[in-house]
């Protein structure tokens, strides 16, 4: 029985430009030892693929899709903070629309139970009110005591993080817990996100704005490599900031930087450091005409199963 190709008919000019970029990368400037043999490179290419798939969904979200109400009440069992994050934006409410994105990555995006978490919290498991900005930026205390007095309840709902977030806690009260980041993001952004990202936004171009703000959200609790990567990254993805990724940002990181190793060496522990990867794999990107999100994303697949093609969601 013939194996089942890696990419679909659809994307295969796609696979094959890519098969190029490498296969000229290699030629003109150094040889790409994690992918000399050509089931590796096949996979690398189709974790690409899957990667800009995943980024042309936003992308319909933005354009392409009518989006609903029940997308944005926690109530409706529909409720998806980033399609709600878009329809408060369009309704001119930036602040609810940075608010949910930040939620969207905090909690995570679980593949069993989808955004029930974020639902969960956001909706106050069906209590009065939302833990909305407006009430959230007002009553931190009250929202810590909240996490604390219904975590429980969240577990056992059968609610879970992402998988970048997969270490945090329900916690309102403890030092770590849900309830400090959201109080230190709360305080990071100040009277208005508008007003933190005018004077932290600085740079003549999105992928300088996108270092300094990175740079500065460095002062929310439990917000390190991934979660500000993450967090920015769909936010300009979003059209809330004008910013793109300026690279892998590899320091801090785990996946992404073993696969970044690995395809460089055929290792993914050991020499070169950091930036020496990121120096070398710049113009590969550049070549590969993808965002540094995708190409983070793909390389942080890809070294899960380099010979062996999975889809890796949630």
């Amino acid at each position: 029985m013939p194996a089942r190709p890696l990419v679909r008919p659809g994307d295969r000019a796609e696979a094959d430009r890519l098969h190029a970029v490498l296969d000229e990368f290699e030629r003109d400037v150094e040889p790409l030892i994690g992918v000399a043999a050509l089931r590796t490179r096949e996979v690398l290419v189709a974790q690409i693929i899957e990667s800009q798939r995943r980024s042309r969904y936003i992308e319909r979200l933005m354009t392409g899709v009518t989006l609903t109400e029940p997308s944005r009440d926690p109530a409706s069992g529909s409720f998806d903070p980033l399609k709600a994050a878009i329809l408060h934006s369009r309704d001119g409410d930036y602040d609810e629309a940075c608010w949910l994105v930040l939620l969207s990555v905090h909690f995570g995006r679980d593949r069993r139970n989808d955004w029930q978490l974020s639902s969960d919290f956001y909706g106050r498991l069906g209590q009065a009110g939302q833990w909305n900005w407006a009430n959230a930026s007002a009553d931190v205390m009250q929202l810590r005591a909240w996490l604390d007095a219904n975590q429980a309840t969240m577990r056992a709902r059968g609610g879970r993080f992402g998988n970048h977030r997969k270490r945090e806690s329900l916690s309102g009260s403890s030092a770590n817990g849900t309830g400090a980041v959201l109080e230190s993001y709360i305080e990071w952004v100040g009277a208005s996100h508008k007003a933190l990202f005018s004077s932290v936004a600085v740079g003549a171009t999105p992928m300088k704005r996108f270092a300094s703000i990175y740079e500065s959200a460095v002062q929310v609790r439990r917000f390190g490599r991934i979660a500000r990567f993450d967090y920015l990254s769909m936010m300009g993805k979003l059209d809330l900031l004008d910013v793109e990724p300026d690279g892998l940002h590899l320091v801090g990181a785990s996946g992404p930087q073993y696969g970044a190793r690995l395809l460089l060496t055929g290792h993914s522990k050991g020499q070169p450091r950091n930036r020496e990867i990121e120096r070398r794999l710049a113009p590969l990107r550049d070549r590969l005409g993808i965002g540094y999100d995708v190409f983070e994303d793909a390389l942080c697949n890809w070294q899960k199963s380099p010979s062996s093609f999975v889809a890796f969601r949630g």
